[in-house]
């Protein structure tokens, strides 16, 4: 279905599943760019990277990387307020549906990662399980 009036492209009354999950992403847009606190997880950026959602979660560094968002792997995002956010638990909630991108725009790039001066922190093989 399809209205014309909001571009809406998966309901015609905007409360659908689809559009519900990503009314909710406007709000924390407009709450600063940050996901609420839940549970034991404090409050946490939101990253909008080539149309894709994320929430970086703070580094942890005694969890399993399977437990981790990407299993452990390091992102780092340039938000266009200036911060640099490096962080091995980001949880990426999908690509933001079109009928969304003119209030969900993109609000950081990614970068790699500067060079660290310490080890790794897990060995060669492990959590490759």
């Amino acid at each position: 279905m399809t209205d014309t009036s909001t571009h809406r492209t998966c309901c015609k009354t905007g409360t659908c599943f689809t559009c519900e999950f990503w009314e909710e992403k406007v709000r924390w847009a407009a709450n600063g760019d940050e996901a609420p606190a839940l549970g034991r997880d404090a409050a946490a950026p939101v990253a909008r990277v080539n149309g894709w959602h994320y929430i970086i979660k703070p580094m942890d560094r005694t969890s399993p990387p399977s437990t981790l968002g990407f299993g452990g792997a390091l992102w780092t995002f340039r938000l266009h307020d200036g911060r640099t956010i490096t962080s091995n638990d980001v949880m990426c909630q999908g690509e933001i549906p079109a009928h969304f991108r003119s209030r969900l725009p993109d609000n950081a790039i990614t970068a790699p990662p500067k060079p660290s001066s310490t080890k790794a922190p897990f060995g060669r093989f492990e959590g490759l399980l």
